[in-house]
């Protein structure tokens, strides 16, 4: 069960991420070098944020995760 509460976080976090990018226009200037480093930066962002909370919400130990 923690790890579909931990799913349903880490979707809800991308989709308002996603519509964030979306919103400010990312898909119109992903050839411009200065919005493309922007836009790889908040994706790694993005992808950080989802780890981060995948671990916090499924696992309280990580070495719990192994057992």
């Amino acid at each position: 069960m923690a790890s579909f509460k931990a799913i349903t976080v880490t979707i809800i976090w991308t989709a308002t991420a996603g519509f964030g990018l979306f919103a400010i226009g990312a898909y119109e200037h992903f050839r411009n070098p200065i919005w493309a480093t922007g836009i790889a930066t908040c994706l790694l962002g993005i992808h950080m944020v989802n780890m981060a909370s995948y671990f916090k919400v499924a696992v309280e130990r990580p070495s719990e995760r192994f057992k």
